[in-house]
């Protein structure tokens, strides 16, 4: 009984290993965002040209997403205002304002390279694949997907700016 207890959960690590894998190495067969993207209200591609995207998926009502966003705005001031990358944070929440007010002043003064939007049906997070959040994509300039990481992050920590600085134009 406790041989098969452990053969069962090594099989379910190495489901679990394999998915995580999977979803970051290969976020799926459907990688390429910018069809889906325009659904969003105020997003043009021509706004984007060039640039890496990261692509983030938050709401108000999500506590790790409340108190993960001031951190991805610095991010997104000090990365973007050196390299080829903007941060598209899409709010799940039922309308804009519920997201503005988690945001740093009330969503005044954000950088040029921190662009709100809404998705308040779900509709384009749930297209991409999106369901745990808060959900980031690293998207080219083509508009495939390149990275995704699950839950909070934590965007000033020296391993992840490095990450950005070192890889993106």
């Amino acid at each position: 009984m406790k041989k098969a207890l452990t053969v069962t959960g090594i099989a379910l690590l190495a489901i679990i290993l394999t998915f995580f894998l999977i979803e970051r190495g290969n976020p799926g067969p459907d990688r390429q965002v910018w069809s889906k993207l325009t659904r969003l209200q105020g997003i043009h591609r021509d706004d984007f040209e060039g640039h890496y995207i990261l692509l983030h998926f938050w709401a108000k009502w999500c506590e790790p997403c409340a108190e993960e966003i001031p951190g991805l705005v610095r991010f997104a001031e000090k990365v973007g205002s050196t390299k080829k990358l903007k941060v598209l944070a899409v709010s799940l929440d039922p309308k804009l304002e519920d997201s503005l007010e988690i945001l740093p002043e009330k969503g005044k003064h954000l950088p040029a390279q921190f662009v709100l939007a809404l998705d308040s049906d779900h509709s384009v997070a749930e297209s991409i694949g999106s369901w745990q959040y808060p959900e980031t994509y690293l998207v080219g300039p083509d508009g495939m997907i390149l990275e995704k990481w699950i839950g909070p992050q934590q965007w000033q920590k020296h391993e992840i700016m490095d990450y950005f600085m070192n890889r993106l134009p």
